[in-house]
C-alpha cells in the first residue's frame, strides 16, 4: 500500500500530501462544528426553549464553516495538483534519463512499447497514487480517531462500535490486494504482450504486405486482443463484486452505529443532541476508508 521506494524518489512531493491531509482535516472539523451548531439548535426547537436568539449565531456559523470548507477544498484540488504534475515530470526525466544510458542497445533489455506504456498510463497511475491515494491514505487513519473523540463524549458505546467496523473495510482492499495480485500481474503481462505486439506488427507492416502475411498477422492480434478482452472482464468483475463488499460494509457499519444511538435515544441515555450527532457523524467514519477502496479500482 505504500511504497518507500517511490517515495524515497520523490522527496519533493510530502510536502504536497501533507498539506492535503491538513486542508481535509480542517474541513472535517468545520463539518465536526456545523453539526454541533445545527443539532444543538434542533434540541432547542424540539425542547420548546428560546431558541430564536441563538439562530443568527447559528446562520453565521454555517455560513463561515462552509466557507472554510470550500477553500479547504480549493487548496486540497491545488495541493493534488502539484503533487501529481511533480510526479510525472520527475518520473518521466528519470525514464528518459534511464533510456539514455541504456544508449541505442536499449532494445535488448526492454521493448519500445514498455517504454512508451511505462512512460505514457504508468505514470499516469502513478500520479494517481501521489497526488490522491497517499493522503486519502493518511486522512482514512486521522478521521476516524478525530470523529471518536468526538463521539466518545456523546456515547461511549457508539464511539467504540463505529470504530471497530472501521477496519473491516481496510481488511476487504487486503484481501482483494491478495486475490488481485496474481491477476493483475498476469493482466499486465497480456498487456504488454498486446502492445509490444502491435508495434512490432506496426513497424514491419510493409514485409507482412509483401510476403502476404498481413492476414495472418491480423488473425493473430485478433486473437491476443481476445485475451485481453477476457482477463479485462475478469478483473472489472472483481473491482465490482469487492466494491459492492465495501458498499456493505460501510453503509451496514453505519447502520449498526445509528440504530445503537436511536436504541440509546429511547432508553434516555443520551439525549436528542448526542443523538443527532452521531446521526450526522456516523457516515463519516467509514467515508475515508470508502474513498481510499476506491482507488483501487482506478
Amino acid at each position: 500500500m505504500i511504497k518507500m521506494r517511490l517515495i524515497r524518489l520523490l522527496k519533493g512531493s510530502g510536502k504536497y500530501i501533507l498539506f492535503q491531509v491538513l486542508w481535509q482535516w480542517i474541513s472535517l472539523i468545520m463539518q465536526i462544528i456545523i453539526a454541533i451548531n445545527i443539532t444543538g439548535l434542533i434540541q432547542e426547537v424540539f425542547l420548546d426553549t428560546t431558541f430564536e436568539s441563538h439562530i443568527p449565531r447559528v446562520v453565521i456559523v454555517v455560513i463561515v464553516g462552509v466557507l472554510i470548507r470550500a477553500i479547504c477544498d480549493k487548496l486540497y484540488t491545488r495541493a493534488s495538483f502539484h503533487a501529481g504534475a511533480n510526479v510525472k515530470r520527475i518520473l518521466r526525466n528519470r525514464i528518459y534519463e534511464k533510456v539514455l544510458r541504456l544508449g541505442p542497445a536499449y532494445r535488448e533489455q526492454v521493448h519500445t512499447s514498455e517504454i512508451v506504456q511505462m512512460a505514457g498510463e504508468g505514470v499516469e497511475q502513478l500520479e494517481v497514487y501521489f497526488s490522491r491515494y497517499l493522503s486519502q491514505f493518511f486522512y482514512s487513519l486521522l478521521a476516524p480517531l478525530t470523529l471518536f473523540i468526538v463521539v466518545m463524549r456523546i456515547s461511549m458505546k457508539s464511539a467504540v462500535i463505529l470504530l471497530v467496523a472501521v477496519p473491516l473495510i481496510p481488511i476487504v482492499i487486503m484481501l482483494v490486494m491478495i486475490i488481485a495480485k496474481r491477476l493483475l500481474s498476469h493482466y499486465f503481462d497480456i498487456y504488454y504482450g498486446l502492445g509490444d505486439s502491435f508495434l512490432e506488427k506496426l513497424q514491419g507492416m510493409t514485409t507482412l504486405k509483401i510476403y502476404q502475411a498481413d492476414k495472418a498477422a491480423a488473425d493473430d492480434m485478433d486473437r491476443e486482443s481476445e485475451q485481453f478482452r477476457k482477463i479485462t472482464m475478469k478483473v472489472l468483475m472483481m473491482q465490482l463484486n469487492s466494491t459492492s463488499v465495501m458498499d456493505i460494509l460501510a453503509y451496514g457499519g453505519a447502520a449498526v452505529g445509528i440504530i445503537s444511538a436511536l436504541s440509546q435515544f429511547y432508553k434516555a441515555e443520551i439525549s436528542l443532541f448526542g443523538m443527532l450527532m452521531i446521526l450526522f457523524l456516523a457516515a463519516e467514519f467509514f467515508l475515508p476508508m470508502r474513498i481510499l477502496g476506491s482507488f483501487f479500482h482506478i
